[in-house]
């Protein structure tokens, strides 16, 4: 097969979907090089939201259709090319903004992720999403034939995988100037995240604990910056922005502990990643959450209070059996999820294997 990939969110600083997509090309080129796999990007421009229209609905059908393309394969969670005969494979990480369209400023932007790419999905022949619980969405919400929709599970990154270097975790430190000690959270901070909830327990906690956030704050979407300030917790508190994902995975190994307050997850790599290097983790029992931690992680139950979430964290940090037993089970955790099986799965779904 010719499978033509829209691969946009394998330049720049990827992360997560876009990391994912990466690690996904490089599993199918390993194990199926008997197929050939195309890349195509737009060129380099400001984005807006008509061009992006442009190249989903027009520019990358029509490229792919002069590859003669067998598939083509939206991975990016963005909408389904309505025109052309191929078979069309999508991905959809998550229904949030269907679910949760106040999250997102009112106007064409709330119109693209809210309706238009799962209704676009609907005409896709096959939806992959990366969880039982974004299968549930998918149909209840996007409205996608359930015999469409195929879940393939992210794995464990193979840069995880392969075991952290000796010192990664004290270089990462020193590098960003942190304390011993420190909790970490990882990924963006934006409305989905239960942050206020987060620097509230961290008040209740040992004053000698900081934050750390590797990751970036979604301008004008929060008031996490404020409340930092209101709750005068700027000196325990380092906002990192960014982190490549050498410092990212050093911070994982020398973390006290690994926190991921999330009010919607489509998979929750950063939980899959820190229990596959080791540090022990505090999370919701929302959403696909449960499926990627299961037993492996201390879940709280929504609505979680400040005191909750400092008890949880304060029985890790303090506590040795359990936090033992914590990095044990999630190590034996995240064993359960392979880039391979997602390949294979992946595979069947180019060539229209049934699930």
């Amino acid at each position: 097969m010719r499978i033509v990939i829209d691969g946009r969110g394998l330049s720049g600083n990827t992360t997560g979907a876009g990391n994912a997509l990466g690690w996904l090309l490089a599993r199918l080129k390993a194990d199926a090089p008997e197929h050939d796999y195309v890349v195509l990007t737009p060129p380099a421009a400001s984005w807006r939201l008509r061009r992006q229209l442009w190249w989903e609905q027009v520019e990358f059908p029509r490229q792919a259709a002069r590859l003669r393309a067998d598939v083509m394969h939206v991975p990016g969670g963005t909408s389904t090319p309505l025109a052309g005969r191929r078979r069309t494979v999508v991905t959809l990480h998550d229904l949030a903004p269907s679910a949760h369209p106040e999250w997102l400023p009112p106007g064409p932007g709330r119109w693209y992720w809210g309706r238009w790419v799962a209704w676009t999905a609907s005409f896709a022949d096959c939806v992959l999403v990366p969880s039982e619980a974004t299968r549930r969405d998918a149909i209840a919400r996007g409205g996608i034939a359930e015999r469409r929709v195929r879940v393939t599970p992210w794995g464990v990154p193979p840069d995880v995988a392969e075991g952290i270097p000796a010192g990664a975790a004290r270089a990462a430190r020193e590098r960003h100037h942190l304390p011993e000690r420190y909790v970490l959270y990882a990924g963006t901070i934006d409305r989905r995240k239960d942050y206020r909830t987060l620097l509230l327990a961290l008040r209740e906690l040992h004053a000698d604990l900081a934050l750390v956030v590797a990751g970036s704050v979604v301008a004008g979407r929060t008031d996490f910056e404020a409340v930092i300030d209101a709750l005068a917790l700027r000196p325990r508190v380092r906002v990192l922005g960014y982190v490549p994902r050498a410092d990212l995975l050093g911070l994982y190994a020398g973390a006290a502990a690994f926190v991921y307050p999330s009010f919607y997850e489509g998979f929750g790599l950063p939980v899959l990643e820190a229990m596959a290097i080791g540090a022990p983790v505090v999370t919701y029992r929302v959403c696909s959450l449960p499926e990627v931690a299961g037993d492996a992680a201390i879940l709280l139950e929504p609505p979680v209070s400040p005191s909750a979430l400092a008890a949880a964290l304060a029985r890790v940090l303090d506590d040795g059996p359990c936090r033992r037993q914590l990095v044990a089970a999630g190590r034996a955790r995240a064993r359960r999820f392979d880039w391979g099986a997602t390949a294979r799965a992946t595979l069947d779904a180019y060539a229209g294997v049934p699930a």
